[in-house]
């Protein structure tokens, strides 16, 4: 669990693959081997994903964004900053985390907001975009988490868990800025652990809607003391192996 006053669900780090059909699970199969290749290239360099997005970007200092002004794929209307919290409201070991996003071009102009008590909702859709989920790592650029956030942390437009799901799809960064490999990386990373993913935001509903029945006061939307509404530790080793059990190889 996050070292954080707030205490975040925690959700088990393999979910029950045997259900997904065996499209996904290729698919999964093989965006691991990508992620593995992408750590490997970039080990054989003396690099990091970390050390990727920063390259160039002076200090790295609390809360500011890399790289500056963020990295955007207007072609596949992806988006993602890197940044890092005070270590108290971070997971042990952390150094940091990828904030993904999909940008409003990419969002059905159809789909309607989640119009909690509170909720900001632009008047354009052209303003309003999608936070699919944050990714932590160590000063090695090892991976350690994947967790879900508050409306407020990332000030989206708050969608329900099964309409930002398929969304999941969309993230892409084929840009070659700041990094190609760090792209692949996260491009490949959000195809690993999609289960988890879908499971985060579903349970971010589920922790919005609790602390508002148990808070009926507050506008939990904007309430600082709920930060992150789940987090799930993973690791490459243990999802491969539930891939392949699923796959019978």
């Amino acid at each position: 669990m996050s070292k954080t006053t707030q205490k975040v669900p925690c959700l088990p780090d393999v979910p029950d693959l045997a259900d997904l059909p065996v499209e996904r699970l290729e698919a999964m199969h093989d965006a691991a081997a990508a992620v593995l290749a992408s750590e490997r290239e970039l080990a054989e360099t003396g690099s990091s994903v970390v050390m990727e997005v920063l390259r160039g970007q002076g200090d790295f200092l609390t809360w500011e964004r890399y790289p500056k002004g963020d990295q955007f794929d207007l072609e596949n209307h992806s988006h993602y900053f890197y940044h890092a919290h005070a270590p108290e409201e971070m997971a042990e070991d952390e150094n940091g985390h990828f904030h993904l996003f999909v940008r409003p071009a990419g969002v059905n102009r159809r789909m309607d907001p989640w119009r909690l008590p509170g909720a900001t909702v632009p008047e354009e859709p052209g303003d309003r975009f999608v936070h699919i989920g944050a990714i932590s790592v160590d000063s090695y650029g090892r991976l350690i988490r994947i967790f879900a956030t508050n409306r407020w942390v990332t000030n989206e437009t708050l969608y329900r868990s099964e309409d930002v799901i398929p969304l999941l799809e969309r993230f892409r960064v084929e840009t070659g800025e700041p990094s190609q490999v760090l792209n692949d990386w996260l491009t490949n990373l959000v195809i690993l652990y999609r289960p988890q993913l879908e499971a985060l935001l579903r349970q971010r509903d589920v922790t919005l809607q609790t602390w508002m029945s148990e808070y009926p006061d507050k506008d939990v939307l904007e309430d600082r003391t709920l930060q992150n509404t789940g987090e799930v530790f993973v690791n490459h080793a243990g999802q491969i192996a539930a891939i392949e059990a699923a796959l019978g190889i």
